[in-house]
């Protein structure tokens, strides 16, 4: 019974958040709001309890939706440049070195919690390599959900100075509540198979990739109705703001900083390569700095949505990031430390 009004107070708390929000007509309101709140009640030592399987499905429905805006011109165009992968892993060499660099000589941490966590990766698959390491896995999680919770909060911020994007501003086009059930069968099938693969970012990635194959191969197009997208975010703001859950007051604020530094250390490099990939391809660069964002799929998706970026760009950049720091990093960690795995993990 503790419990069960434990939960129903931290949704109020979390809705208030929202509203809040909403008032200020600031982007991703049902996101940002309950995340927020999930924070400040962590820094006050009573944090928000698990979301259970809620994150997923939020991370789901937004996978789907996107996966079906995505259409065959946007593909042809991506194949036609190549030298957005080039760029792309230059940006992560020199972004996640500066950033391990930060955390292992100036924060002191630890080399495997360092290096796990600068690498803007899928947070599930760096926690996974991080714990083979002998890393500390909450402070790596923390680190990722603090980086994921300051990124988005300053791109939605930003989006909405200047650029105009509020609330209102973000939608996926016309749906019909009878397609609504598929909607719903995709999302559980496509995240439920893509944990079984090991699909990284598998509650994200798999239903994208889903919906997306049912939008190019049968023109099947799995739009949300705006009830389901704000359940979405709602859901995807409860995740973020559950994983500040068992960490003590003093280590959030410490970490919050020190993350905060890492993102400022992170800009310049952002900022640069997006300039010179502005230059050497026909990509608006709106699209590029989003597609360059270090991590917040989903999050920093809806923002590109709003913003009406070339979401294949976005999305496909994100893809390949998320990737290659999860095929690459644990190698490279492996080989430039002299260390093995100490043991298979299970996350």
């Amino acid at each position: 019974m503790i419990n069960k009004y434990a939960l129903m107070g931290d949704h109020t708390k979390m809705l208030a958040g929202a509203i809040v929000w909403l008032i200020l007509d600031l982007p991703l309101a049902w996101l940002l709001g309950p995340a927020t709140v999930g924070l400040i009640l962590a820094i006050r030592s009573r944090p928000v309890g698990t979301d259970y399987f809620f994150g997923d499905c939020g991370r789901g429905f937004l996978g789907v939706a996107i996966g079906a805006s995505v259409t065959h011109e946007h593909i042809d165009w991506m194949l036609n440049h190549p030298d957005l992968g080039i760029g792309l892993f230059i940006y992560v060499a020199l972004g996640g070195g500066i950033g391990f660099l930060w955390l292992y000589r100036f924060c002191k941490w630890d080399r495997p919690s360092a290096w796990f966590a600068a690498f803007p990766g899928g947070m599930s698959e760096m926690i996974a390599s991080a714990e083979a390491f002998g890393a500390n896995i909450p402070k790596v999680a923390l680190s990722h959900s603090l980086r994921i919770f300051c990124l988005v909060c300053g791109a939605s911020l930003a989006s909405y100075f200047f650029a105009g994007i509020t609330t209102g501003s973000l939608g996926f086009g016309e749906a019909d509540w009878r397609i609504q059930p598929l909607v719903l069968l995709t999302m559980i099938v496509s995240v439920w198979g893509g944990k079984y693969l090991r699909i990284p970012a598998h509650s994200f990635m798999a239903p994208m990739f889903t919906s997306l194959m049912m939008n190019l191969m049968f023109d099947i197009q799995l739009r949300l109705t705006d009830l389901i997208l704000i359940s979405g975010q709602y859901f995807l703001g409860w995740s973020i703001a559950s994983r500040f859950k068992g960490v003590s007051k003093n280590e959030v604020v410490i970490i919050l900083k020190q993350v905060f530094v890492l993102l400022l250390l992170f800009l310049p490099i952002w900022g640069m390569m997006a300039v010179l990939l502005d230059q050497l391809t026909d990509i608006d660069l709106v699209s590029i700095i989003l597609g360059l964002a270090p991590g917040g799929q989903a999050e920093i998706a809806l923002i590109a949505m709003a913003l009406n970026a070339n979401l294949a760009v976005v999305m496909i950049l994100h893809v390949l990031r998320s990737l290659m720091i999860t095929m690459i990093g644990p190698v490279a960690f492996a080989l430039i430390t002299k260390s093995k795995p100490k043991r298979h993990s299970s996350v």
